[in-house]
């Protein structure tokens, strides 16, 4: 599909590859493999739903070539570490030989493979937030496959948690529209309330009508919107069964 003239090799551009943190943020050099985040202690600890998405990305070959800036320029609704970014209120770095901007994640994609990356920019660093204590988040995703496999669905989940109730709500549904989307109505719904069975299943099922999928190859539009509830049930139920963990 794709014949360029020339091609530009950047994985051994020196400073183009690190994982760093502070006291709020967590700073990712665009060409970092997906193996290298899934073995940082930084990312296991401090950005759960992209560590998630890490371990159930592709295969070990393909974790040990594929970055997470290239990833995030191929701007595809199903890739792995999109809906954690939109949940840990990721930033893109973009450079030129002119200067830098800075975009938020969720206003990087416009539609499957195009984004608002200039022909002359490149994707230089991914900076997230920092999870910390009383903070909890997911990353779910189907596939036709236990692994190596493209997504039909998946769900990203980022919470504050205050003795019991849901504080601010983050949650992004992949493979489910045109680019990743956020469940607006589902986190406005969970913001304040007690963490409980009843909220979680009505959590869920809102969640599965903010979905608006297509039928392809590889699934049907019912049984996407289907299992964003299902993936959103799953991992808030955990939560459910910590609660105690929550709960001062």
């Amino acid at each position: 599909m794709i014949r360029p003239q020339f091609l530009l090799d950047i994985t051994r551009i020196e400073g183009l590859s690190y994982i760093e943190e502070d006291d709020d943020s967590i700073r990712i050099g665009a060409a970092t493999k997906i193996e290298e985040l899934l073995r940082s202690d930084i990312i296991k600890n401090s950005a759960i739903p992209l560590w998630e998405a890490c371990k159930v990305f592709g295969s070990l070959q393909i974790r040990n070539l594929a970055s997470i800036g290239g990833n995030v320029v191929n701007a595809s609704p199903v890739g792995d570490t999109l809906p954690p970014l939109y949940v840990l209120s990721g930033k893109l770095v973009l450079k030129n030989k002119n200067g830098e901007r800075v975009l938020n994640v969720e206003d990087f994609p416009k539609a499957p493979g195009v984004s608002v990356r200039r022909d002359e920019e490149l994707l230089t660093e991914i900076v997230i937030q920092k999870m910390k204590e009383g903070h909890f988040g997911f990353f779910y995703k189907l596939g036709p496959r236990q692994s190596v496999t493209i997504s039909k669905v998946s769900v990203a989940l980022f919470t504050e948690i205050n003795n019991g109730y849901f504080g601010e709500v983050r949650i992004a549904l992949g493979a489910v529209a045109p680019r990743v989307i956020r469940a607006r109505k589902s986190e406005e719904y969970l913001r304040g309330k007690r963490i409980s069975e009843e909220v979680i299943v009505k959590a869920s099922k809102t969640a599965s009508t903010e979905a608006t999928p297509i039928t392809d190859l590889r699934s049907t539009k019912l049984y996407r919107a289907n299992m964003v509830g299902a993936l959103m049930y799953r991992g808030l139920s955990k939560l459910l069964k910590e609660r105690g963990a929550f709960s001062t």
